[in-house]
């Protein structure tokens, strides 16, 4: 798809690298590759076409024979033909699955950077509130100090902070650009994305944290199961490989007439037609077939283990998450019921203080930037329980 101007959602904008992305398209080209070699496995090989010349014709009742024609046909044992097929089978259910585990994850990543976007959007607001009320601080004060009305210790702490603002505010847009050259490299741009591509987001945090656990369709899961089943069917191949393959035959002798005193003999000259059959004996090599065998078990002894082991990390990092959210979700509604109003009560108290001229401008001055400080502590757990958000998402293999 072509780059738009703008993305308006984070639908478009996941529509939109799935079909730009080049990791995901190589995904998506394997699995359609084993689909293909799936296809390659024949039923019965193809069958094998001779012919033979007598350089010293055999004399027979019917004459001399002067040349064969054979056709011969090997008929696998019915077991390695399905065995072979099925281990094609699940390493295409392998990549399909590792598809949907690189498309899932980049959507999961896609969900890391809105998010990053709007939490840099808020810092943006937030910062450059506080510095625009530092710097009517720092004016204030200058007059006062030069009317010898305050210390030079409390100019300079408050031109101090104004100077960590400024640098704050150029943190958040260097962050700001770092994450548009990550989208960028996943759009394939070159480059970063323009400045205007995001719209501008709410720093409202939504509260999705509907019930469930690791799903037992994740990907990973199920690509691990296929794993199991293909090293299953790997050691009925290997076991099959004991079994002889049936050969059949089909010879076509061409005869001469037979002669006599210079005379045709009457009746003679049939070309007789040979059917044979037969099995290839697998007398050799029962080392290497004994170690096919022995190494098709421990594959699926290691696959069984690999599929336990994710099955367990997967739960881990759920719990873990879960976990980690309901702390974070416990103390965004600390900020927003409690403590955000009771800064926000102080504030008023304080404004009319100053108003009264029984508080001074630098005590209400810090109260409204107390606000602006737990805002700015809200967005960044409201930013983080986003990220844990989507990890559950990922886990629960959406």
């Amino acid at each position: 798809m072509d780059i738009p101007a703008h993305v308006s959602s984070l639908d478009e904008l996941i529509e939109l690298s799935l079909s730009r992305n080049s990791g995901f398209r190589a995904q998506y080209a394997a699995w359609r590759t084993n689909q293909e070699a799936v296809n390659t496995i024949s039923r019965l090989p193809d069958p094998s076409l001779g012919v033979g010349y007598f350089i010293e014709p055999v004399e027979t009742a019917q004459g001399p024979q002067t040349a064969k024609i054979s056709l011969g046909q090997t008929i696998p044992w019915f077991s390695k033909i399905r065995a072979a097929r099925e281990i094609g089978g699940y390493q295409s259910i392998e990549r399909y699955r590792a598809l949907e585990a690189e498309r899932i994850s980049l959507i999961r990543e896609l969900n890391y950077l809105w998010a990053e976007a709007a939490h840099l959007q808020s810092m943006s607001s937030i910062v450059e509130a506080k510095l625009a009320l530092s710097r009517d601080l720092e004016e204030i004060l200058k007059i006062q100090y030069q009317g010898a009305s305050i210390s030079h210790k409390k100019l300079m702490e408050v031109q101090i902070q104004a100077l960590q603002l400024g640098n704050d505010l150029h943190d958040v847009e260097s962050q700001f650009h770092r994450l548009s050259v990550k989208l960028g490299s996943i759009l394939e741009l070159g480059g970063p994305v323009p400045d205007n591509f995001l719209p501008l987001q709410s720093s409202i945090f939504v509260n999705d944290i509907s019930p469930g656990s690791v799903s037992k369709d994740h990907p990973r899961l199920q690509g691990l199961d296929a794993m199991v089943q293909e090293a299953q069917a790997r050691r009925a191949s290997a076991r099959a490989s004991y079994v002889p393959d049936l050969k059949i035959g089909l010879d076509y002798i061409l005869t001469d007439k037979r002669m006599t005193d210079g005379l045709e003999i009457p009746g003679s000259g049939k070309d007789p037609l040979i059917v044979s059959a037969g099995i290839a004996l697998p007398l050799w090599n029962w080392k290497s077939k004994r170690a096919e065998v022995k190494a098709s078990e421990w594959r699926e002894i290691k696959a069984h283990a690999l599929l336990s082991a994710e099955i367990s990390k997967l739960a881990r990092e759920y719990e873990i998450s879960r976990s980690m959210l309901d702390d974070e979700l416990r103390l965004i509604q600390l900020y927003e019921e409690q403590l955000i109003p009771k800064a926000r009560e102080i504030e008023k108290v304080m404004q009319q203080e100053y108003i009264g001229q029984s508080s001074d401008v630098f005590s209400y001055t810090m109260a409204r930037q107390h606000v602006l400080d737990l805002e700015l502590a809200l967005s960044n757990v409201q930013y983080s329980a986003q990220l844990h958000l989507a990890d559950l998402s990922y886990l629960k293999g959406n």
